[in-house]
């Protein structure tokens, strides 16, 4: 039976409990629906039960947000998929115990964002892992490896290298892939006022100092080699570009490597919804288009945080309250209009650090150039390079032409894993700019069902 309800969060992450307690604040009844055990997302990630007392400064502070929106009235829904969206706001979620088909007056899509996969050779081979991976580990007092490569580009990339160093673990060495201090010198105006990001940093930064651990800018990393586990990689210098320097290669023995190439926006609502999107590498690719409320090309629904273009937490908690006050303001309650221009004035000035960000920590294309004829491209339906330069042979030269051709694209993942690298690898072959319209076509469900789960529900 279709419910309805006024204004629905998708996401309990920064962006999703800012947005939820705005709304609420407002006087809209708000609901919040989240993949997650507990709210948090991402950035705010809670600790098992059993560790609650170990909980981190930044976990304490998601959990009052969490708390405050609560206490606004707001309804929270964990363990909760959200794998259907259409253009009338009707979406179809499910828990363990239920599954919910719901109209909304007022659509909120806060879904966050999933680090950026980089295919090069050896990189499914086990030992091989996200850096966000090895942090969710680390957050549950499980050591990921005993001597750790890190390579990639971002700041997590040091901060997961002190949890490493503090863990007990040995790093074999952390590779940036851009020249940060050089690009950085540019941008210095944007750094004043980022008092705790840059205490952050600098407490990594001195943290591998005191280990002596190797930490290398414009290098990166060209292949992992192992057999059943990774035994070690070779890694190089990079030009600008990201394309390794010839003559720079090096051997470094590791157990563990854990790769980190930044964030790619979770839209896959949006896009399967119909809304209007955008190409725009600066925000880590395909973003919806919206308006200043953050409006999308479909009335009422709303896109904020890093699920509608990267932008880091304090832009994800903004965008939040700008989507509830105006989610909420859209349904007749009454605006908040000083608190809304406060809001819309923090986003101007927390675009500047959003633009650092990108132009330090944006791979190159060299990065995508790595693979080679043999190396997974896409690894839920066994997709090399050579097969896709097989169907680029046979004429395939679009997206949806080399998922018909090759099944890229069609596995558990839909795609995540394996859609920048088709893109990248297509722009490079057609030497055509990569835009929205030469992505794939999305389609239910989002996320893979029980087919007892499918076969009961009516989709419209």
């Amino acid at each position: 039976m279709l419910k309805e309800w006024e204004v629905v969060v998708v996401g309990a992450g920064a962006a999703g409990l800012s947005a939820a307690l705005a709304a609420a604040q407002s006087g809209a009844q708000v609901t919040v629906l989240d993949a997650y055990p507990a709210p948090g997302g991402q950035y705010y990630r809670q600790p098992p039960q059993y560790l609650q007392k170990h909980a981190t400064r930044r976990q304490r502070q998601g959990r009052q947000l969490w708390q405050q929106a609560q206490q606004a009235g707001v309804t929270i829904i964990n363990d909760c998929l959200v794998w259907y969206a259409d253009g009338e706001r009707q979406i179809i979620a499910r828990t363990a115990l239920d599954s919910y088909e719901v109209h909304a007056h007022a659509l909120i899509l806060a879904s966050g964002a999933y680090e950026r996969p980089v295919a090069f050779p050896g990189w499914t081979l086990p030992g091989v892992l996200m850096t966000s991976a090895a942090q969710t580990l680390l957050y549950q007092h499980i050591l990921p490896g005993k001597r750790v490569l890190l390579a990639g580009t971002g700041p997590l990339q040091l901060v997961v290298a002190k949890k490493l160093l503090d863990a007990g673990a040995e790093l074999a060495g952390v590779l940036e892939g851009n020249p940060v201090a050089r690009r950085a010198v540019r941008h210095i105006p944007a750094l004043w006022g980022q008092w705790e990001r840059i205490a952050e940093g600098l407490a990594s930064y001195l943290t591998m100092l005191w280990h002596q651990a190797p930490y290398r800018t414009g290098w990166g990393i060209v292949e992992a080699h192992g057999v059943s586990q990774v035994e070690g990689a070779t890694i190089a210098r990079l030009d600008d570009q990201w394309r390794p320097i010839p003559g720079s290669h090096q051997r470094v023995a590791c157990d563990t490597i854990c790769i980190g190439y930044g964030l790619i926006p979770f839209n896959s609502l949006s896009r399967q919804m119909g809304a209007e999107q955008s190409w725009n590498e600066a925000l880590g690719g395909i973003v919806p288009v919206r308006d200043d409320n953050l409006q999308t090309s479909i009335a009422g629904v709303y896109a904020a945080g890093d699920g509608a273009g990267i932008g880091g937490v304090r832009m994800s908690m903004i965008e939040g309250r700008i989507a509830g006050f105006c989610a909420a303001a859209g349904l007749g309650h009454a605006p908040q209009t000083l608190a809304l221009q406060q809001a819309k004035k923090q986003q101007k000035s927390e675009a500047v650090f959003q633009r650092l960000l990108m132009d330090l920590f944006t791979p190159g294309p060299g990065a995508y150039e790595l693979a080679s004829d043999e190396t997974l491209i896409c690894r839920c339906e066994g997709v090399t390079k050579r097969k896709l330069a097989q169907a680029v042979a046979h004429k395939a030269s679009t997206m949806m032409e080399l998922k018909s051709e090759t099944r890229c694209g069609m596995g558990e993942c839909q795609g995540r894993i394996c859609e920048q690298g088709v893109l990248h690898y297509l722009e490079q072959v057609s030497r055509q700019p990569v835009d929205a319209s030469s992505v794939y076509h999305l389609r239910p469900p989002v996320f893979p069902l029980p087919i007892d789960v499918l076969g009961r529900t009516p989709l419209v």
